[in-house]
This record gives C-alpha cells, structure tokens and sequence, in this order.
C-alpha cells in the first residue's frame, strides 16, 4: 500500500535547552532527507522477535535504505519497571542492555552507509524515572544514560530524548507516541489531533493509518507495528502485530509503504521474504 502525501507538518513545544543536541527541550530534531528511510520500533529487547528481526534486517540489509529510524521503545527496561516483575527475570539489566548493544552494531554492520536516528520511548524514559525518584545523584552521569548504555555513539547512531521525535522536509514527524486507542488506526487519528499534519508512531504495537484532507492539504498518521515477541508473559493473546515501514521521500513529497509481517513473512515489491519461523543461519 502506497500513499502520496502533501503538507506541511510541525511539532515545536518550546522549553528548556538540551545542551546536548542544541535543541530545546520538546523540539523535534529537523532533518534534510531525499530517499528512502525505514522505520522500526518496539523490539523491546530482550523480549524481541529475534527471529523475525533477522529478517527484516536481512531485508534492509539487501534495500540498503539512505536513513533508518528506530522510532523508540529498543530495550524493555524491565527490571526497572513499576510493574510486578517475574523473578527469573528482574535482574538481567546487563544482559538486557548487552541484546541492545549487539543489535546496533548487527545494524551499523550491514548498513554502514545509513544515516540511523535512535527515538526514545516510554521504556527508555523508564530510566529516566527511576533515576529522578531513587537515584538523582546518579542522574548526571554520562555513564547512565541512554547514549552510553545502548553504544549509540559508538555507533554512529544519533539520539533524540522521548517524545522530541524527528521531522523530515519540513513535512512528515516520527515520534514514539504517548497515546494508545484500543484499536487499529483509532491512534493515530490521535496523534492527527494532538499533533496535526503528518507523521508516524510505534508504541501501540499495532498497524494502521488515520487519514485527512482540509483546504491546506492531505495528511496522514501511520502506526508503525512492533518487531517484539506477540506471547509476552504478562499479557495473554495481545492485539498486536508485527511489522516495519519505509518512507520515501522527495524534496516535498512522500510515500508511505507498511509493511506487516505476519508469521515471520512479508511481501515487497512482488516478493516473498522471510522464513516463515523457521530457524536460519546469518
């Protein structure tokens, strides 16, 4: 499914400064891009769909996209959640941590040439609260934030605070999101009204579009998916799905390409990828 979208888009929320990136606290990160960018969030690791991951990777690796998003929620943070915690898995920060790491350099290796832009979630902002509420001494330092424990500038892999998001040409924004609707596209009719213009969204887990034409122009909002396990022990048969997006983009245009993966296949261009689950060597 391919839509051709116009319009202008905007997200600024004013604030304090980042002395970091430069940009006020709230305000997207404005980039210049022609080409196409992929777009994937929710891994959730160490709860991702590793087998469905390597294949999307491998797709990537074969499309050689100009920029990859991953628009939040990379590592789960679950021994720092509120929520009640299974005990053979509350305290495997590290190796958490570590699923991370592997996968950014996994990613960097096979595109070496790609701009990659690393969003955070509700799930890295974890680490935020918890810092802030039980340990503010420690929120200053370097070693402990995002950047340092996921390798991003070892890397090359830009980082954006939660919520700030990414806006491309002026024209289309990729954020996290903070809403969820208990059904597909219900969201990002959401994010249409809370943000307008046009844009793109993970944390729902879900796929689906909301679209809109007014006198300035056509808009639209995507949900994009999740790549994580779709049996996670704290939640029975999840309306969720699995998937990925690419965008491309012309110096005021762009098209906007969902694609779901379902049983660990999907289709492009004609093609079948994937394994269908079945386990494969790298």
């Amino acid at each position: 499914m391919v839509h051709l979208i116009s319009g202008k888009t905007s997200l600024r929320n004013g604030g304090l400064r980042n002395e970091k990136t430069g940009r006020d606290r709230g305000d997207c990160m404005d980039i210049k891009f022609v080409g196409t960018m992929a777009v994937i969030n929710d891994t959730q690791n160490p709860f991702q769909d590793q087998r469905a991951l390597t294949e999307v990777e491998l797709f990537l690796e074969e499309l050689q996209p100009g920029l990859l998003v991953k628009a939040g929620d990379t590592g789960d943070f679950y021994g720092i959640s509120h929520f009640d915690k299974n005990p053979a898995r509350a305290n495997h920060m590290q190796e958490d941590l570590n699923s991370v790491k592997r996968m950014n350099n996994r990613q960097r290796k096979i595109l070496s040439n790609s701009r990659m832009i690393d969003l955070d979630g509700n799930h890295e902002d974890r680490l935020r609260r918890y810092l802030w509420s039980k340990a503010p001494a420690l929120a200053s330092l370097d070693c402990l934030t995002i950047d340092g424990l996921y390798g991003l500038s070892d890397n090359d892999i830009e980082h954006v605070d939660y919520e700030e998001g990414v806006t491309i040409n002026g024209i289309f924004t990729v954020l996290h999101g903070d809403l969820i609707r208990p059904h597909s596209g219900y969201t990002a009719k959401g994010m249409f009204e809370k943000h307008g213009g046009s844009g793109m969204h993970g944390h729902t887990h879900r796929g689906g579009c909301h679209l809109r034409r007014d006198r300035s122009g056509v808009y639209g909002w995507w949900e994009n998916f999740c790549l994580c396990d779709l049996n996670p022990d704290w939640m029975r048969n999840p309306n969720w799905q699995q998937g990925f997006s690419l965008v491309h983009f012309t110096k005021d245009r762009f098209w906007v390409e969902p694609i779901p993966v379902i049983n660990r296949k999907f289709m492009y261009g004609g093609r079948i990828y994937g394994s269908g689950g079945k386990k494969r060597s790298v």
